[in-house]
């Protein structure tokens, strides 16, 4: 497979309290060259119990039917159905941001990425402290090609939890987009350090090594195999970089 590019994912749902994204909903990417690849989910995310954490958030205690329907629709990518049953509760808690930011996800997987935006901007404006709100809210922004915004998002979601390995991949993603390189290394290696396994961060971390001039080989070698060990598919074009040197 020829894939050659940075790893990311797309935003998904957060489904009563969690943002949740396999590891296996992480490796799919289609196949580009030059841009970061990005992958939308195909699976429902897990049910989590709900919660009243401000960095977690709570949906409705008196929605949970509506918010399963939603998420039945979500897995089956009826994006119509899933905005109906999260606009129905939203009409009943206005301001619910985690109910804003499941809006905002079904809206990025039917690609109304200003409608996503808005309602992530929404939800993070009511509850600052929501950290996978500002995820979901800097992968819209790095797809609509906003980077610096993206940027901000996502440092954000860094401060808020710098423990999670996933806002310091995607933060390189976009520090790599913008040319700051040595940031978007030095969020890899953290990324990494947070999460041994990581296998996007892996991969990532290789082309950041092949990207040096001169190329440090034996590191990007490295770091492929590594991701490759770990589940992420082989790819044709570092293949052969790696080989050349």
């Amino acid at each position: 497979m020829n894939r050659s590019a940075f790893l990311t994912t797309t935003a998904t749902l957060l489904v009563c309290s969690v943002f949740s994204i396999s590891q296996a909903q992480e490796k799919k990417s289609p196949s580009t060259t030059g841009k970061p690849a990005a992958a939308k989910p195909n699976d429902s995310p897990a049910k989590l119990g709900l919660a009243d954490d401000g960095k977690i958030g709570r949906l409705p205690s008196y929605t949970t039917g509506l918010s399963d329907l939603a998420a039945q629709a979500f897995a089956r990518k009826d994006w119509d159905k899933a905005r109906t049953h999260y606009l129905e509760m939203l009409s009943n808690e206005p301001d619910n941001p985690l109910t804003l930011a499941n809006i905002g996800a079904v809206e990025q997987q039917a690609g109304r990425l200003k409608e996503a935006k808005n309602y992530l901007l929404r939800a993070v404006k009511i509850n600052p402290a929501l950290q996978q709100s500002w995820l979901a809210l800097g992968l819209v922004c790095h797809e609509m090609g906003d980077s610096y915004l993206a940027v901000s998002a996502l440092s954000r979601a860094a401060y808020e939890d710098p423990l999670d390995p996933k806002a310091h991949n995607y933060l390189a993603v976009v520090a790599r987009s913008l040319g700051w390189l040595d940031a978007a290394e030095a969020e890899l290696q953290r990324a990494i350090e947070l999460k041994p396994d990581y296998a996007n961060a892996h991969f990532n971390l290789a082309l950041m090594y092949l990207d040096r001039k001169p190329p440090s080989v034996e590191l990007a070698k490295r770091h492929y195999n590594k991701a490759v060990t770990l589940g992420a598919e082989k790819d044709e074009v570092v293949e052969e970089k790696l080989k050349g040197h």
